[in-house]
């Protein structure tokens, strides 16, 4: 008989769809996986152990690792034996994304054996607007050729050490991001073309935004992932001037209600 495969749990963590897109893609590669989003609370048991795996996969904020991953992963109990393993989508700078998160674990006991950057259509929507059908499809094919070798290094319980860098630079970057959490959430606009459907709150990963007066208004926890933004079927939703005429992306295999649905367990669209 063969040796049994590992049984994994991937946890996730997305705005647009890309790192969603991606756990499916691993997940399926691995088999004997399970999916489950960042955005909600983490078990309260412990997880992992010597014939378990788990995997995370987010994208990179601000040349690292998103706050809502650190302090997800932070609340997590995990077996010090597991085989931990990370994939992190990037569209522009990463840096020091990976050794964010091993980071994290080592302070628990635990530890990153293998990490890997993933190339993904950038989504950035304050700097940038969507690219064409055909590079972003380019982009997603060349990164499902990079996920079927990872997942065969992962079935492999491969180790490979977490390079570490601009670290300085990634953590600077990240927290003057985050202490700037108010000036971003007031540049926050909408035009008359919302129509109060209310699906900016069910796309936020962390209920920060609700309706007031039927319009949605945003608090002092954002993420800044812009989800609301790239989700809004009117395209109602501005970001000052820089959104404004910007071509919207979401990745093209992942729907709003796979986005709301790893929100919450209650979200019905």
């Amino acid at each position: 008989m063969g040796e049994a495969r590992m049984t994994t749990i991937i946890y996730y963590f997305t705005g647009t769809g890309n790192s969603l897109q991606i756990a499916r893609q691993i997940g399926k590669r691995l088999g004997n996986c399970q999916i489950e989003s960042m955005a909600k609370e983490p078990p309260s048991r412990p997880v992992g152990g010597p014939e378990e795996g788990i995997g995370f996969v987010f994208p990179v904020y601000f040349a690292g690792t998103p706050r809502i991953v650190k302090q997800f992963v932070e609340k997590l109990d995990v077996d010090k034996e597991t085989y931990c393993f990370a994939l992190a989508s990037y569209g522009g700078l990463n840096f020091d994304a990976l050794g964010q998160l091993d980071e994290v674990l080592r302070q628990k006991g635990a530890r990153l054996a293998y990490g890997e950057l993933i190339k993904s259509p950038g989504n950035n929507l304050i700097h940038y607007g969507s690219q064409t059908y055909e590079r972003i499809h380019n982009i997603i094919e060349t990164a499902n050729i990079d996920i079927a070798r990872i997942a065969e290094a992962v079935e492999k319980k491969e180790v490979r050490p977490i390079k570490r860098l601009g670290i300085r630079i990634s953590k600077w970057a990240s927290n003057r991001n985050y202490d700037k959490t108010a000036q971003f959430v007031e540049k926050f606009s909408v035009t008359e073309n919302c129509t109060s459907c209310s699906l900016c709150t069910k796309v936020c990963p962390v209920q920060n935004i609700t309706l007031k007066d039927q319009k949605p208004a945003w608090h002092d926890h954002c993420e800044q992932c812009l989800a609301c933004i790239q989700w809004c079927p009117r395209e109602a939703i501005q970001h000052g001037q820089k959104t404004v005429n910007r071509k919207r992306y979401h990745n093209p295999y992942v729907t709003v209600k796979d986005i709301a649905e790893g929100n919450s367990t209650t979200t019905n669209i």
